[in-house]
This record gives structure tokens, sequence and C-alpha cells, in this order.
């Protein structure tokens, strides 16, 4: 889970003409590297989106959801909320009106294609719908979805299950004004799902949810009870929302977690800022057994010097793990690090002095290269502003060529299916010199000159004067 304080700049601008000439030139095309814009996805003049890009979802006809606190894509209007072509231009076919009236920080697509959004939001379109929503493939609300009063607060997380039943978290006390404290299923209708019995549910915010295979579902978060029993943040459910007395936690852990993964095995990793798990000393990072016992031969040693918010497991059992530590095991691992299965540190994956600042993604290519984004300006004493790829052993991939990169901080990293390409997010206005506001894609391989002569108009004498008259932590997202 991420945690980020959303900044919002205001500006006033004066009133005054606009000279445009119109200027044409020629130049040959060139090779496009891994880690340029790909310049085939078109975000516009002014380009791409006005504000943060929270959520990036590929639907299968490689159209592309975006969710976030934006109110126009490409200068046209769309609030929090738009479907782009998979040539990055606005898809006029997605209809949603006057959108949502608050920022989306959650989407999810149903089998159908029906789409699923949540946050602090409190109308979509000019009609109440509170907090969680669910739209038609055309964008346009599902009036079908009772939601009825909707939730009571922000709607953090949503997991479709298999049975097409819904569930949700975030920090609301009531779902249509029956009791449902930070956690609920709903029927595939909207309707509150009476069936769970989560009783007087959790005290506290819940950050992270994952459903077994078994139907049980575990939930980390900031928590320490469960329906008045005690479940010091993590728990596990029932498939009906009882507390399942036989994952034995004990005390559990003494702070927040914020990350939970599932390994093939049935054992559980958890991430976040805890310093022990059922008294025994395990920082930042822990395994548990199925049974929610803690896994003694999961051995990290002193552990991580400050939060885990990110764990990624590879395909050959190491663990991925990225967050705001500078050290694992008294080892230097700047706010990244690869665990061998045990959980001792991973030595062949050498980072050297690793990022600067904080990783938000950790993404894994098909060939085991890494994607991370977030909010460093190097890797490894390199320049590398805010996105990077790295080599399976840790080192940085010098053929992946940002050039100066994104501007601001990477939250999400997308991969599309083909594996050539990648959908960034976050709060960057400028990817390697070229407009990109807060959304672009970029390329993963590289594509050769085919010699072509390219013409390029562009317009020039554009004069604005824009004055900057306050800034804002507005809002904050978990």
């Amino acid at each position: 889970m991420t945690f980020s304080t959303m900044r919002r700049i205001v500006y006033s601008s004066a009133l005054i003409p606009i000279f445009i000439a119109t200027v044409f030139f020629a130049h040959t095309a060139h090779a496009l590297e891994a880690g340029d814009i790909d310049q085939s996805f078109f975000t516009g003049v002014p380009a791409g989106a006005s504000s943060i890009v929270n959520t990036i979802t590929l639907q299968p006809d490689g159209k592309i959801l975006i969710g976030g606190d934006f109110t126009t894509y490409n200068g046209i209007t769309v609030n929090r909320i738009a479907r782009l072509n998979t040539d990055g231009t606005l898809d006029t076919t997605f209809t949603t009106g006057t959108g949502a009236n608050d920022f989306i920080n959650t989407t999810t697509l149903q089998p159908d294609g029906k789409i699923l959004i949540g946050g602090p939001f409190t109308t979509y379109n000019g009609t109440a719908i509170n907090r969680i929503a669910r739209l038609n493939t055309d964008g346009t609300l599902d009036t079908t979805f009772t939601t009825g009063t909707g939730a009571s607060s922000i709607v953090n997380t949503i997991t479709l299950q298999p049975d097409g039943k819904i569930l949700i978290g975030g920090r609301f006390t009531t779902y249509n004004d029956t009791t449902a404290n930070y956690i609920a299923r709903l029927n595939a209708d909207g309707t509150l799902d009476t069936t769970f019995t989560a009783g007087s549910g959790v005290n506290n915010t819940i950050y992270a949810i994952t459903s077994q295979p078994d139907g049980k579902i575990l939930i980390g978060g900031q928590f320490t009870t469960y329906n008045g029993t005690t479940a010091n943040r993590i728990a596990r459910l029932n498939a009906d929302g009882t507390l399942d007395t036989t994952f034995t936690t004990g005390t559990g852990a003494n702070n927040i977690v914020n990350a939970l993964a599932l390994q093939p095995d049935g054992k559980i990793l958890i991430g976040g800022s805890f310093v022990t798990y059922n008294g025994t000393t395990t920082r930042r990072i822990a395994r548990l057994n199925a049974d929610g016992t803690l896994d003694t031969t999961f051995t990290t040693g002193t552990g991580a010097s400050s939060s885990v918010d990110a764990i990624a497991l590879q395909p050959d059992g190491k663990i991925l793990i990225g967050g705001r530590f500078t050290t694992y095991n008294d080892t230097t691992a700047n706010y990244i690090a690869r665990l061998n299965a045990d959980g001792t540190l991973d030595t062949t994956f050498t980072a050297g002095s690793g990022v600067n600042n904080t990783i938000y993604a950790i993404t894994s290519q098909p060939d085991g290269k890494i994607l991370i984004g977030g909010y460093f300006t190097n890797y490894n004493g390199t320049t590398a502003n805010c996105i990077a790829r790295l080599n399976t052993d840790g080192t940085l991939d010098t053929t992946f060529t940002t050039g100066t990169g994104a501007n601001d901080i990477v939250y999400s990293i997308t991969l599309q299916p083909d594996g050539n390409k990648a959908i960034i997010g976050g709060w960057f206005t400028n990817y390697n010199g070229s407009p990109a506001a807060y959304l672009t894609r970029i390329l993963l391989t590289s594509i050769p000159s085919d010699g072509t002569t390219l013409t390029t108009t562009v317009a020039s004498n554009i004069s604005l004067d824009c004055t900057q008259t306050g800034q804002t932590n507005d809002k904050t997202i978990e």
C-alpha cells in the first residue's frame, strides 16, 4: 500500500493575447530506444491529464481506463475517470457526463466489462452515489447497481470474488446505513451481502485485502480488533465474514501492516511499519505460516530499517521489497532489496547504493528485468529520475535510456500484454523533456529507424503569463 500526500498548486493567469505562428520542418525518424516515450501514444496539446492519475487499468481490447483527480484530458472535460484508445487519444464513446465530484483511487474491471470505482466521491454525473459505483461499458452509471446511501467514508480497496461478490475496504463505518466497520461485502447488484457476518468489523483502517484460493480473506491494516476480538493489524476471515479462529496470530503485529503477498505454498508475506509479531522481533517484514503463526525459518535478522511498502514475488521464489528503508539486516539496501526464499538478503542482487528516495512501484517484466518507479533521482549513483529498469542481478539496465526521466513522482507502472510497452502514471508533467501530464507510455524494447522523413507542425510565439498563488497539501491516498 502506498502512502502519499497529494499536492495541488493553484495558478491565476492574466487574460492576454496569444499570438500563434505555424512552423513546418522536416527531420529523419531516428531509432527509438527502450525507455523512450512511445511516440504513437498521443496525449495531446495541452498534454494528458490535468492532475494526478491514481489508477490505470488495461481492458482486454487494449483500451486504457484511468482514474484520479484530473478534470480534463487533452483539454477536454473528463472528471476523475476517462478511457483512452490504444493510441492514447480520448475515447469519446466513453460518456461519463460530469463524472465523479471527487477523486477516484481504485478501479476494478469486471469480466462483463463493467467497471467498479471507489474513492471519496459522492456523485457521478450528478447522481448521488456515495464512494462506490459501477459503470456500464460505455461510461454511464449502472443504475442496476443499487448502493442506497453507500459507504459513509472513503473506499480504498475493491476486490472482486470469483462468485461475483465484491469486497470493499476503507474508512467507512456504515454501508447503506447498516453498520459495516471498514470492511463489507456486496452482492453483484450493489446491495449489502447480509450473509457476510462481520459483526462490528474492524476498529480502524484496512489497507490490504487478499483472497485465498479456498475463499478465505486476509486483511491487513491499522486495526486492533475484529468484531470485538483482538486481531492486531492482520486477520483472516472465513468466506462468510466471521473471524477465522484457526488463524492464530497471538498478539499480531505491533504496528501497521500495509502489504500482503500470498505464496503458492500458502504462506503469507507481510510488510509494514511493525517491529514485532506475536512478541517476536521481526522488523517491517515477516512470513507467516498458513495458520497465522510466525514462520521462524524466514530469517530476516535485524530486518528493514524503515517501512516496507511493496512486496513482489518472483517466479523463482525470491522476494522483491520496496519502501523507505536504507538497510536490511544492517547491510546497505536503499529503498529496494531482494530476499532469498528464506528471508536472507540476496547478495547476488547488486544494487550498490540503490536509490536515493522512496520507491512506490515495482513491476517485473517477463524476462525478469525489474521496473521501479518513485521519487528517486539516481540509482547506484547514476542519474535515474523517478523511473529505472534493473537487470535481474539488480544492476542498472543501461540499455533503458530514460534521459532526464520524469520530473516528479511515478506512482504506477502497468505493463501492456505484449511486454513491449508500459504505461506510467504519477505526479510528473514532463518525461525526458517532452510534455507528459501525469500519464505516458514508454517503450521497453528498441525500435530501429526506418529512415522515414517526418514533417512536424508546431505552434510558436505563444505567450501566457501564469502566476503561482498558492500550494496546498489536500488529499492523502492509501
